[in-house]
């Protein structure tokens, strides 16, 4: 991790997503005195010309810190704990191995269960209007989900309390955001996964950065 940085000029673009609520949920964990520009997706404001200078493909969350732009939640995420100093209880890996351990279940998350099976039911259901109806494509990302997250149970108990064992990383915010993007869909998960979502439910940082979020909105929605 490089020295300490100010957080006076970070700014976290972005709400009402499960991949804005990454973000905030991150800089409060670490305490990190950001600003906050809480713009929509499909609502215009991703098509500013301000906006669109900072990512013109139109998406949030963006972070700016100074004159860099990052456009993915992931990335924002990584550089926060390298940028920023942690606290004890949070883990940031020290060496290439347990790196790649940890990024490991990052583009697991991001790929099979981000990407892959929650944003197909998303794409052809929610957007429908946009994307197209296809009722069979929801159907199989949701078949996509749950087998991914089955096969993966056996890492998932022997991991310990977190992803990457006693303290929370980088690693189970991305996956609790998932758990969370499924329960909104009405998806059951199994009582062992449900436990870690309430426990992770359960910090001040990721409350604090839900209603934040999702103004109006209930924890209890996803649980």
């Amino acid at each position: 991790m490089s020295g300490p940085a100010s957080g006076d000029d970070v700014v976290l673009w972005g709400a009402g997503t499960m991949r804005t609520h990454r973000t905030l949920w991150l800089a409060r964990e670490l305490a990190i005195d950001y600003q906050h520009r809480p713009i929509g997706s499909r609502t215009g404001e991703t098509m500013t010309p301000e906006f669109l200078e900072l990512n013109p493909r139109h998406k949030i969350p963006v972070m700016t810190h100074g004159d860099l732009v990052l456009t993915e939640s992931a990335v924002i995420l990584n550089y926060l704990t390298e940028a920023f100093p942690v606290p004890d209880n949070f883990f940031v890996p020290d060496d290439p191995a347990t790196r790649a351990k940890m990024f490991e279940w990052c583009f697991f998350t991001m790929t099979e269960l981000d990407a892959n099976a929650l944003y197909t039911m998303r794409r052809h259901g929610d957007l429908k209007d946009i994307y197209g109806d296809a009722p069979e494509a929801v159907r199989a990302g949701e078949a996509y989900f749950h087998h991914q997250i089955d096969a993966m149970e056996g890492r998932i108990r022997g991991a310990g309390a977190f992803l990457m064992g006693e303290r929370i990383s980088i690693a189970d915010i991305l996956f609790t955001s998932c758990l969370d993007w499924a329960r909104f869909y009405k998806l059951a998960l199994p009582d062992y996964l449900s436990a870690y979502q309430a426990r992770l439910g359960d910090r001040p940082a990721y409350r604090e950065s839900f209603a934040e979020n999702y103004p109006g909105r209930s924890v209890e929605e996803v649980r």
